[in-house]
Protein backbone atom coordinates (compact mmCIF):
# COMPACT_ATOMS: atom_id res chain seq x y z
CA UNK A 1 0.00 0.00 0.00
CA UNK A 2 1.29 3.60 -1.41
CA UNK A 3 2.06 6.01 1.58
CA UNK A 4 -0.17 8.27 0.21
CA UNK A 5 -2.99 6.06 0.54
CA UNK A 6 -1.64 5.32 3.99
CA UNK A 7 -1.20 8.49 5.22
CA UNK A 8 -4.40 9.97 3.36
CA UNK A 9 -6.79 7.78 5.85
CA UNK A 10 -4.94 8.74 8.69
CA UNK A 11 -5.73 11.80 8.08
CA UNK A 12 -9.14 11.26 7.09
CA UNK A 13 -9.98 8.91 10.29
CA UNK A 14 -8.92 12.33 12.18
CA UNK A 15 -12.32 13.47 11.55
CA UNK A 16 -13.69 11.06 14.11
CA UNK A 17 -11.84 13.38 16.69
CA UNK A 18 -13.28 16.73 15.98
CA UNK A 19 -16.20 16.72 18.42
CA UNK A 20 -17.19 13.88 21.47
CA UNK A 21 -19.72 11.03 20.61
CA UNK A 22 -23.31 11.36 21.65
CA UNK A 23 -23.71 10.29 25.60
CA UNK A 24 -25.93 7.76 25.42
CA UNK A 25 -24.60 5.52 22.72
CA UNK A 26 -23.86 2.48 23.26
CA UNK A 27 -21.31 1.12 20.69
CA UNK A 28 -21.03 -3.15 19.90
CA UNK A 29 -18.65 -4.66 17.40
CA UNK A 30 -20.40 -7.69 15.73
CA UNK A 31 -19.39 -9.96 12.84
CA UNK A 32 -21.76 -10.88 10.24
CA UNK A 33 -20.99 -12.67 7.61
CA UNK A 34 -17.40 -12.51 7.63
CA UNK A 35 -18.07 -8.62 7.63
CA UNK A 36 -17.50 -6.44 10.52
CA UNK A 37 -20.38 -4.03 11.61
CA UNK A 38 -20.88 -2.00 14.53
CA UNK A 39 -24.20 -1.32 16.55
CA UNK A 40 -24.90 2.11 17.78
CA UNK A 41 -27.56 1.88 20.58
CA UNK A 42 -29.23 4.95 22.02
CA UNK A 43 -30.69 3.83 25.69
CA UNK A 44 -30.75 0.92 27.35
CA UNK A 45 -33.76 -0.77 25.63
CA UNK A 46 -34.04 0.29 21.68
CA UNK A 47 -36.84 -1.25 19.70
CA UNK A 48 -35.47 -2.63 16.16
CA UNK A 49 -38.71 -1.88 14.45
CA UNK A 50 -36.38 0.66 12.55
CA UNK A 51 -32.82 0.33 11.74
CA UNK A 52 -30.49 2.44 9.80
CA UNK A 53 -27.94 0.90 7.79
CA UNK A 54 -25.03 2.80 7.28
CA UNK A 55 -22.39 3.22 4.74
CA UNK A 56 -19.48 5.51 5.26
CA UNK A 57 -18.23 8.01 2.77
CA UNK A 58 -14.29 8.34 2.01
CA UNK A 59 -13.95 8.09 -2.22
CA UNK A 60 -14.08 4.32 -1.75
CA UNK A 61 -10.70 4.07 -0.58
CA UNK A 62 -10.65 6.13 2.89
CA UNK A 63 -13.20 5.69 6.32
CA UNK A 64 -14.06 3.53 9.16
CA UNK A 65 -15.33 3.21 12.05
CA UNK A 66 -13.12 5.56 13.37
CA UNK A 67 -13.45 8.23 10.86
CA UNK A 68 -17.44 8.12 11.46
CA UNK A 69 -17.85 6.84 15.11
CA UNK A 70 -18.81 10.45 16.74
CA UNK A 71 -20.86 11.02 13.49
CA UNK A 72 -23.04 7.96 14.01
CA UNK A 73 -23.43 8.14 17.40
CA UNK A 74 -25.41 11.58 16.88
CA UNK A 75 -27.24 10.15 14.32
CA UNK A 76 -28.47 7.19 16.56
CA UNK A 77 -29.21 9.63 19.75
CA UNK A 78 -30.67 12.41 17.62
CA UNK A 79 -33.14 9.87 15.62
CA UNK A 80 -33.73 7.19 18.59
CA UNK A 81 -32.94 4.43 16.32
CA UNK A 82 -30.52 1.56 16.46
CA UNK A 83 -27.67 2.32 13.52
CA UNK A 84 -25.94 -0.84 12.10
CA UNK A 85 -22.73 0.43 10.55
CA UNK A 86 -20.88 -1.12 7.72
CA UNK A 87 -17.22 -1.41 7.95
CA UNK A 88 -16.77 -2.60 4.21
CA UNK A 89 -13.84 -3.36 2.51
CA UNK A 90 -11.56 -0.54 1.04
CA UNK A 91 -10.00 -0.17 -2.70
CA UNK A 92 -7.30 -0.31 -4.06
CA UNK A 93 -7.06 -3.77 -1.93
CA UNK A 94 -10.68 -4.72 -2.50
CA UNK A 95 -11.86 -3.30 -5.46
CA UNK A 96 -15.59 -3.05 -7.32
CA UNK A 97 -17.18 -4.65 -6.56
CA UNK A 98 -16.04 -6.26 -3.02
CA UNK A 99 -17.60 -3.34 -0.85
CA UNK A 100 -21.20 -3.39 -2.78
CA UNK A 101 -21.22 -7.44 -2.27
CA UNK A 102 -20.41 -7.24 1.37
CA UNK A 103 -22.72 -5.15 2.42
CA UNK A 104 -25.55 -7.04 0.83
CA UNK A 105 -24.53 -9.87 2.50
CA UNK A 106 -25.07 -7.76 5.60
CA UNK A 107 -28.19 -6.39 4.22
CA UNK A 108 -29.13 -10.08 3.60
CA UNK A 109 -28.82 -11.16 7.44
CA UNK A 110 -30.65 -8.18 8.56
CA UNK A 111 -33.91 -9.58 6.40
CA UNK A 112 -33.34 -12.71 7.50
CA UNK A 113 -32.91 -12.24 11.58
CA UNK A 114 -35.36 -9.02 11.37
CA UNK A 115 -37.78 -9.65 8.25
CA UNK A 116 -40.59 -7.68 10.17
CA UNK A 117 -38.26 -4.13 10.79
CA UNK A 118 -38.30 -1.18 8.40
CA UNK A 119 -35.22 -0.67 6.88
CA UNK A 120 -33.48 2.54 6.32
CA UNK A 121 -30.25 2.91 3.99
CA UNK A 122 -28.61 5.55 4.68
CA UNK A 123 -24.73 6.48 3.23
CA UNK A 124 -22.59 10.07 2.71
CA UNK A 125 -20.30 10.64 0.23
CA UNK A 126 -19.19 7.28 -1.55
CA UNK A 127 -20.70 5.87 0.88
CA UNK A 128 -24.67 6.95 -0.58
CA UNK A 129 -23.75 6.01 -3.95
CA UNK A 130 -22.24 2.62 -2.49
CA UNK A 131 -26.10 2.73 -1.31
CA UNK A 132 -27.30 3.44 -4.61
CA UNK A 133 -25.67 0.40 -5.81
CA UNK A 134 -26.53 -1.94 -3.33
CA UNK A 135 -30.43 -0.57 -3.86
CA UNK A 136 -30.35 -1.39 -7.80
CA UNK A 137 -28.91 -4.71 -6.66
CA UNK A 138 -31.63 -5.30 -4.27
CA UNK A 139 -34.06 -4.62 -6.93
CA UNK A 140 -32.16 -6.96 -9.46
CA UNK A 141 -32.27 -9.63 -7.19
CA UNK A 142 -36.10 -9.24 -5.86
CA UNK A 143 -34.92 -8.91 -2.13
CA UNK A 144 -37.35 -6.77 -0.04
CA UNK A 145 -36.03 -3.11 -0.36
CA UNK A 146 -34.89 -0.38 2.37
CA UNK A 147 -38.35 1.33 3.52
CA UNK A 148 -36.10 5.10 2.88
CA UNK A 149 -33.52 6.20 1.68
CA UNK A 150 -30.79 8.98 3.10
CA UNK A 151 -28.32 10.28 1.21
CA UNK A 152 -25.61 12.67 2.54
CA UNK A 153 -24.05 14.51 0.02
CA UNK A 154 -24.05 12.01 -2.32
CA UNK A 155 -21.34 10.78 -5.25
CA UNK A 156 -22.73 9.26 -7.81
CA UNK A 157 -21.67 9.96 -10.67
CA UNK A 158 -17.73 8.75 -11.20
CA UNK A 159 -17.14 10.13 -14.44
CA UNK A 160 -16.51 13.37 -12.45
CA UNK A 161 -17.92 15.61 -15.38
CA UNK A 162 -20.90 17.33 -14.08
CA UNK A 163 -21.33 20.91 -14.14
CA UNK A 164 -20.78 21.79 -10.57
CA UNK A 165 -17.48 20.12 -10.59
CA UNK A 166 -15.51 23.28 -12.38
CA UNK A 167 -18.48 25.39 -11.44
CA UNK A 168 -18.44 24.79 -7.60
CA UNK A 169 -14.03 24.47 -7.70
CA UNK A 170 -13.53 28.08 -6.10
CA UNK A 171 -16.13 26.74 -3.44
CA UNK A 172 -15.21 23.91 -2.14
CA UNK A 173 -12.84 23.93 0.56
CA UNK A 174 -13.17 19.89 1.20
CA UNK A 175 -13.05 18.11 -2.25
CA UNK A 176 -11.00 18.53 -5.96
CA UNK A 177 -11.81 17.03 -9.43
CA UNK A 178 -8.12 15.64 -8.76
CA UNK A 179 -8.90 13.94 -5.68
CA UNK A 180 -11.64 12.61 -7.24
CA UNK A 181 -10.43 11.49 -10.32
CA UNK A 182 -7.63 9.96 -8.45
CA UNK A 183 -9.59 8.00 -6.28
CA UNK A 184 -12.20 7.07 -9.12
CA UNK A 185 -9.15 5.68 -10.45
CA UNK A 186 -8.33 3.23 -7.60
CA UNK A 187 -12.37 1.98 -7.25
CA UNK A 188 -12.92 0.13 -10.94
CA UNK A 189 -10.44 -2.76 -10.61
CA UNK A 190 -10.65 -4.58 -13.32
CA UNK A 191 -14.42 -3.59 -14.33
CA UNK A 192 -15.58 -0.62 -16.71
CA UNK A 193 -16.13 2.53 -14.77
CA UNK A 194 -19.59 2.33 -16.04
CA UNK A 195 -20.07 -1.17 -14.54
CA UNK A 196 -18.71 0.72 -11.31
CA UNK A 197 -20.48 4.07 -11.51
CA UNK A 198 -23.86 4.03 -9.11
CA UNK A 199 -26.37 6.83 -11.33
CA UNK A 200 -25.08 4.73 -14.67
CA UNK A 201 -26.46 1.14 -13.30
CA UNK A 202 -29.82 2.50 -11.64
CA UNK A 203 -32.10 -0.32 -11.97
CA UNK A 204 -35.46 -0.61 -10.44
CA UNK A 205 -37.54 0.91 -8.55
CA UNK A 206 -36.64 3.67 -5.01
CA UNK A 207 -38.50 3.78 -2.03
CA UNK A 208 -39.09 6.95 -0.21
CA UNK A 209 -35.79 9.32 -0.76
CA UNK A 210 -34.36 12.40 0.90
CA UNK A 211 -30.93 13.83 -0.52
CA UNK A 212 -29.39 16.44 1.46
CA UNK A 213 -26.02 18.38 0.07
CA UNK A 214 -24.23 21.56 0.48
CA UNK A 215 -24.69 24.03 -2.24
CA UNK A 216 -20.89 24.91 -1.93
CA UNK A 217 -20.40 21.28 -3.12
CA UNK A 218 -18.44 20.53 -6.56
CA UNK A 219 -20.80 17.31 -6.56
CA UNK A 220 -23.86 19.61 -5.80
CA UNK A 221 -25.32 18.07 -9.21
CA UNK A 222 -24.80 14.73 -8.60
CA UNK A 223 -27.23 15.23 -6.23
CA UNK A 224 -29.42 17.11 -8.82
CA UNK A 225 -28.97 14.62 -11.08
CA UNK A 226 -29.57 11.81 -8.98
CA UNK A 227 -33.18 13.41 -7.94
CA UNK A 228 -34.61 14.06 -11.16
CA UNK A 229 -34.11 10.31 -11.94
CA UNK A 230 -35.48 9.26 -8.90
CA UNK A 231 -38.46 11.69 -8.52
CA UNK A 232 -39.71 10.25 -12.02
CA UNK A 233 -40.20 7.18 -10.10
CA UNK A 234 -41.16 8.29 -6.59
CA UNK A 235 -43.53 10.82 -5.79
CA UNK A 236 -42.08 10.85 -1.98
CA UNK A 237 -38.48 12.01 -3.09
CA UNK A 238 -36.93 14.98 -1.76
CA UNK A 239 -34.11 17.29 -2.33
CA UNK A 240 -32.69 19.51 0.07
CA UNK A 241 -29.65 22.00 -0.61
CA UNK A 242 -28.17 23.40 2.25
CA UNK A 243 -26.92 26.91 1.50
CA UNK A 244 -23.26 27.74 2.13
CA UNK A 245 -22.44 24.16 3.17
CA UNK A 246 -19.75 21.92 2.28
CA UNK A 247 -19.43 18.52 1.87
CA UNK A 248 -21.22 16.23 4.26
CA UNK A 249 -20.83 19.05 6.93
CA UNK A 250 -22.61 17.25 9.58
CA UNK A 251 -18.93 15.26 9.51
CA UNK A 252 -17.34 18.73 10.28
CA UNK A 253 -19.40 19.86 13.33
CA UNK A 254 -22.47 18.25 14.43
CA UNK A 255 -24.20 21.06 16.62
CA UNK A 256 -24.39 23.78 13.83
CA UNK A 257 -28.22 24.97 13.09
CA UNK A 258 -27.42 23.70 10.00
CA UNK A 259 -26.44 20.19 11.61
CA UNK A 260 -29.60 20.14 14.01
CA UNK A 261 -31.55 21.11 11.01
CA UNK A 262 -30.63 18.04 8.87
CA UNK A 263 -30.55 15.61 11.70
CA UNK A 264 -34.60 17.11 12.52
CA UNK A 265 -35.34 16.79 8.48
CA UNK A 266 -33.93 13.36 8.56
CA UNK A 267 -35.91 12.32 11.71
CA UNK A 268 -39.43 14.08 10.50
CA UNK A 269 -38.65 12.11 6.89
CA UNK A 270 -38.26 8.88 7.91
CA UNK A 271 -41.56 9.26 10.84
CA UNK A 272 -43.78 11.02 7.72
CA UNK A 273 -46.03 7.92 7.61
Amino acid sequence: MSDKINDSRKNFEKLGTIYDEADNVTVEKVVIRNVDCYWFSPGEKTSREKIIVYLHGGCFVLGSILSHRALVSHISSQLSLPVLFVDYALAPESSFPKAMNEIMEVYRHLRLQHPASEIILMGDSAGAGLALSVLSKINREDIPAPAYMIMLSPWVDLTCTNRSITANANLDPVLTKEQLLYYVSLYPGNHNLSEASPIETIYGHFPPTLILVGSEEILLDDSRSLYHKIAGKQTKAKLSVYEKQNHVWMLENIHTEESKQALKEIHDFIRSD
